[in-house]
Formats: structure tokens, C-alpha cells, sequence
């Protein structure tokens, strides 16, 4: 089982196997693909596991209590049902590598009033009819806003200025033509990351989107959705995208700073044009970028 933490500013959270929340502010879902969730409030509770998963549990709970793991060094040792918790993710579900386990800090999370963590496992390998999304039935409305409104998003991020402590993305179309796009904040990013998967279909209808298309343009969504911003991202990102999108290519993406050091092709052909030490005129390797483009 792989852990993955994460610190939330909102109070959702979206299964990325099958699209639907799981955490709102006040209560949570299990869909089918959720193993358990556990709270590590009041001792610690196990909510709605899945069938096996209990079964496991409530043995980890016994071999605890028969005094099987004496001299376990345990992190989560506030009461046996945190241990137990703790055993069967790390000794009884060690093995399942299809298995995540979401670790998420959030003040405003789960049951109120919360400053605890709540865990929520993923078997990822999950299939079922409920888990493939058909476009006749995915709520867009629900989820994003209207595809004519990606547009802006897009045309927002090539005039948002550059920041040292700001991201960007370069991105070409067939014809080799392209640009820069920029965010600074998790909001713009969380916009712009809906607006580059739905890339190919700005300005398009929805509706019109094949339904095995769509099911891969999601998957990517909500692989990344819950990712944060880049420093949470893996180093998948940018081949996933690239490979879902059909009319464009992403060619750079990552911290401005990165811009600064000619240590890729990319980076070194900016230098090259902008003609000085971008460290030695940061302020006019920032202006120089706002107006890079190519044609």
C-alpha cells in the first residue's frame, strides 16, 4: 500500500478512480472503489470498510491483543484501534501495490469540529460498470465550468505576469506555434489544469466527445485533480498530458526559476535569445518572457 499526503485548503475530496466526492464538509461517501476511510478522532474510527478489509482488521485488533507485535514501534499508539489501523496498513496491506491510502490534513475536514486527519483508501485497480463515466451521463455542469469559459482561463494565464515564485508552461500546437502560460496561486493553477485536459475540445461541444475519449480525457483529470500544485505533482504529468492531448504539446513546464539555467534545449534556445545573464537581469528575463512566443 503507498501512502500519499496531502494538506488540503477546501473540504472535498474526489475517489480518482471513479470521479466521485468523497469528503464534503460536514460527512463522506464510500463509492465502490473506496477500501475504508479512517478518523483519528476519538480513539480512531474504521468507517465502512470493504468486506476483507474488515476481516483483516479485526484480526490485526487480536493478533494486538494475543500480543503478537509487543515492541512494534508504533506511530499512531493513542489507542488499539490507531494500532490496529497501523498494522493492517503496513503489515497486513504492505503487498498491495494497487492500494493508495490518501493521509489528509485539513482543519475544516470530515466531522466537525476537526483539526484530525482523515485516511482514505484507494484500491486503484478497481473496475466496474460504476467506475467507467459515460459522457451521456457525466454531470459537466456539475463539474466544470462551461467550455466556452476555458478560454478565458487560458487567455487569463498568458497575461498573468511572471513570478520567481510563480510556475510556467510553454506550450506549442501542430504547427509548431506557442506560447507561455502562468500562475502563481493553487486557484489558478486548479483552473488551468481543467483548461489544458480539455484542451482539444475548447470552443467545441461537449456533447460531441466520444465516450472511450472522454473516459481518458477524465482519467487524467482526476489523477491530477487532488494533486496540488506542481511541487505535488509526479513526473508524469507532463507525458500524460502530452499524450491525451491531440492539437497541442506541452514543452516546458515547471518553476520560473527553472527558466534561468540553460540545463535543457528549451531553456538554453530562451537564453540564447534574450541575449544577457538572466541572473544578472532577472527583471528583463521576466519581461522578455511575457512576449516570447513562436510563430
Amino acid at each position: 500500500m503507498q501512502l500519499i499526503p496531502l494538506e488540503l485548503n477546501h473540504n472535498s475530496f474526489f475517489c480518482p478512480v471513479t470521479g466521485e466526492q468523497l469528503l464534503f464538509s460536514d460527512d463522506y461517501q464510500s463509492p465502490p472503489a473506496t477500501l475504508f476511510h479512517f478518523i483519528d478522532i476519538e480513539g480512531g474510527q474504521l468507517v465502512n470498510p470493504n468486506p476483507s478489509i474488515a476481516i483483516l482488521y479485526e484480526q490485526a485488533l487480536e493478533d494486538i491483543n494475543n500480543g503478537l507485535y509487543n515492541g512494534y514501534e508504533f506511530k499512531y499508539f493513542y489507542s488499539i484501534e490507531a494500532k490496529a489501523f497501523e498494522i493492517l496498513v503496513n503489515e497486513k496491506l504492505k503487498l498491495e501495490n494497487n492500494n493508495v491510502l490518501f493521509e489528509i490534513s485539513n482543519s475544516g475536514v470530515a466531522c466537525e469540529p476537526s483539526s484530525s486527519n482523515v485516511f482514505i483508501a484507494i484500491d486503484m485497480n478497481y473496475q466496474s460498470a460504476e467506475a467507467t463515466t459515460e459522457e451521456d451521463d457525466f454531470d459537466f455542469e456539475g463539474w466544470f465550468p462551461n467550455f466556452d469559459d476555458f478560454e478565458d482561463v487560458l487567455l487569463k494565464s498568458i497575461q498573468t505576469k511572471p513570478t520567481l515564485n510563480g510556475y510556467a508552461l510553454f506550450m506549442e500546437d501542430t504547427m509548431g506555434c506557442g506560447g507561455f502560460y502562468f500562475f502563481n496561486t493553487e486557484e489558478e493553477w486548479e483552473q488551468l489544469l481543467a483548461a489544458l485536459v480539455f484542451l482539444d475540445f475548447v470552443n467545441q461541444n461537449k456533447d460531441a466527445i466520444p465516450a472511450e475519449q472522454l473516459k481518458c480525457v477524465l482519467k487524467v483529470y482526476f489523477d491530477y485533480f487532488n494533486a496540488g500544485i506542481y511541487d505535488k505533482l509526479t513526473e508524469h504529468f507532463t507525458p500524460d498530458l502530452n499524450e491525451l492531448l491531440q492539437d497541442y504539446k506541452i514543452v516546458f513546464f515547471g518553476k520560473t526559476t527553472d527558466l534561468l539555467a540553460p540545463n535543457l534545449p528549451f531553456t538554453l534556445e530562451l537564453i540564447d535569445e534574450f541575449g544577457e545573464n538572466p541572473n544578472e537581469n532577472v527583471d528583463g528575463f521576466l519581461t522578455f518572457l511575457t512576449s516570447y512566443s513562436k510563430y
